[in-house]
This record gives structure tokens, sequence and C-alpha cells, in this order.
């Protein structure tokens, strides 16, 4: 029998948390997207559903949409009492703590004001110092000033929210001059370090039909103007992927060795979602994995020097060979 995907998890407490999404977010997901939060096969998700709506009085909304079964909770006539303890509170915290470096000045004043109105959800006002305790502290070399571009980051904020078509420049670093586009963004990511935001390039005028998807560096945005155009576009299936690489360029299966001096920095981490680690009894290990973009992987294998290398594929090991040349050639 194959362990099960959250070990860790009782039925009942997936059932409270499924309640609190559906309940506390009152957003609308996709079967699919309820079967990836809560760790679970679809058929547990639909059979917790059931339970949600006969034991705790859910009153569950479903409908069918583009082949797939979509879930929502109803407004409750009255809002539900809910309290917070400082640990929660702190947890918070410590998400803001772990991500403060990428957010504008204004928005991280936003973001604390917010948080310290939770304590009035605290049944003993005395833990607002514990709540509040700093316990996470970033350390980031080559940060990005994301002050200038709070305009444009709340502006996508709300395009999203509303799904509203954006008219967007772009300054990308392999074109001279900066191009203006159709764009329905989707998602922002964080990404070693920086802000993206993925959705689909649109046509320019009329129904904003996808041409193709994708991710722009916030950073790199010169305009981002909300049109009149709404969207209803779903994220593309290859943007959720977790393959190795941000970028979707040219997928290949990558086979690497590394020594024992990396061995154990390699495998305490994930690196695709379909990865597999082979151990030899000297400390070496083998990594094999799919990956979305040639550069990145380029990038990383000579990130190890000469703890790496490369078994397959055959071009990955030729364009690796180019670089060290060149990189040589620089230090004749």
């Amino acid at each position: 029998m194959p362990p099960k995907k959250d070990p860790f998890s009782s039925p009942s407490q997936k059932v409270i948390s499924l309640y609190s999404l559906l309940m506390f977010t009152g957003r609308e997901y996709s079967l699919g997207q309820l079967s990836r939060e809560m760790h679970c096969s679809k058929q547990t998700v639909i059979r917790m559903i059931e339970q949600i709506s006969r034991s705790l009085g859910g009153d569950v909304v479903s409908r069918l949409g583009g082949g797939e079964k979509y879930y929502r909770m109803a407004s409750p006539k009255v809002s539900p009492k809910v309290g917070l303890c400082p640990e929660e509170i702190q947890q918070l915290e410590l998400c803001r703590g772990m991500v403060l470096h990428l957010l504008p000045e204004g928005v991280r004043e936003q973001v604390r004001h917010t948080i310290a109105k939770t304590t009035a959800l605290l049944p003993d006002m005395n833990g607002r110092e514990r709540a509040f305790a700093s316990v996470v502290d970033a350390r980031i070399k080559g940060r990005i000033d994301y002050n200038p571009h709070q305009e444009h980051i709340a502006s996508l904020i709300q395009a999203i929210q509303d799904k509203i078509v954006c008219e967007v420049t772009y300054h990308s670093p392999s074109n001279p001059k900066a191009k203006t586009y159709a764009f329905a963004p989707m998602k922002i990511i964080s990404y070693h370090e920086a802000l993206y935001v993925a959705g689909w390039r649109v046509e320019d005028e009329g129904e904003p039909i996808p041409r193709h998807s994708i991710k722009l560096a916030v950073h790199r945005l010169k305009k981002v103007i909300r049109q009149k155009r709404g969207f209803d576009i779903e994220m593309d299936p290859g943007q959720r992927a977790e393959l190795f690489g941000f970028m979707k360029l040219d997928e290949l299966k990558v086979k690497v060795k590394f020594d024992k001096e990396t061995a154990s920095y390699i495998k305490e981490r994930q690196w695709s979602d379909d990865q597999s680690i082979r151990e030899f009894k000297n400390g070496n290990l083998v990594l094999e994995f799919n990956a979305q973009s040639m550069p990145e992987v380029v990038s990383w294998i000579l990130s190890f020097g000469a703890h790496a290398k490369v078994m397959e594929p055959k071009v990955l090991k030729d364009q690796l060979r180019s670089e060290v040349e060149a990189l040589g050639a620089l230090y004749l």
C-alpha cells in the first residue's frame, strides 16, 4: 500500500481544514485544486464535502464548468465567531518576516497594520507582546528594490482579483526597446528573491483570446494600465508543473552525478516532482529529474564546479563543455 500523501493529518483534521478553507476564503475551488490543497484524492475530497454538509452544517454549493466540478461555501447568515492565539499571530509574523524584503515600503506598512489588527481576536489582550515577538530574519544578497514598483504591484493584484486585462509595457533584457501589449495576469510568484507575474499574452483588442502563457519580472515593467476588458481564462496547466527551472523553454531529462562533498545538500532538497536519487557506498549519488529550462540547468550545474558531472543528455554535456571552455579562456 502506498504511503499517505499527508501521514500526519487525521481524517477529522482534514475535514476541519477543508471546512476552514472553504468558509474563510470564500473562494470557489475546482475538485482538482482541493485535491492538491488537501493532499488527498478527489474521492476523499468528495467524501469530506458530504461530511461537511451533513455533520457541520456547511452549505457547500457546487457547479460544473469546463468538464470539472467546482465548490464554494455559501455565505453564512451569521458571521462565525473565531479567535486567535498568540502562536497563530506569530505564524503570520513569521511569514511576513520571510517575505518582507520583497515588499515595497507601502505594502510592508499595510501588512504590518493588518496583522496588528488581529490582536482584537485574542481572548487575552495581555498576549500581544508574545504574538509579535520577532523570531525570524531574512538574510538576502542582491535584493531588488521594489519601492519604485509599488503602484505596478497594486495594479496587478487588483487586476488578478477582478480578472481584468492590463496593458503592460515591458523591457526584456534581450530587447533594446520596451514592448507594449495586452496581458491577462493570473498570479504573482516569488522566485529566487524576485517577483514575477504569470499570465497570458492576449489579443490586443476585442475578445481577450489567449495567445501564449508568459512570466514577466515585475521590476522590468515600465507601465501597467488596467483596461475595461475582463477575462475568464484558466491558469496554464504547464505553469503548475513542479519541474526544475522557472521559465518554460525546453523540457529535458537530466542525469547528474554528485560527489560526497555535495551529496547531503542535494538529498536535503526537492529539485523536481519526479526526481529520483541513487546513492552509492562511496558517498556519491546520481540525481535524475525533468527540467524545463536549459539555461537554468547549465547555471545550476556550473555552481557546483568540479563536484557535479552531467551524465545525460548529450546536448547538455556539450553546452557545459562550451561554457567551461569559454570560462577558462577568460583566465588565460
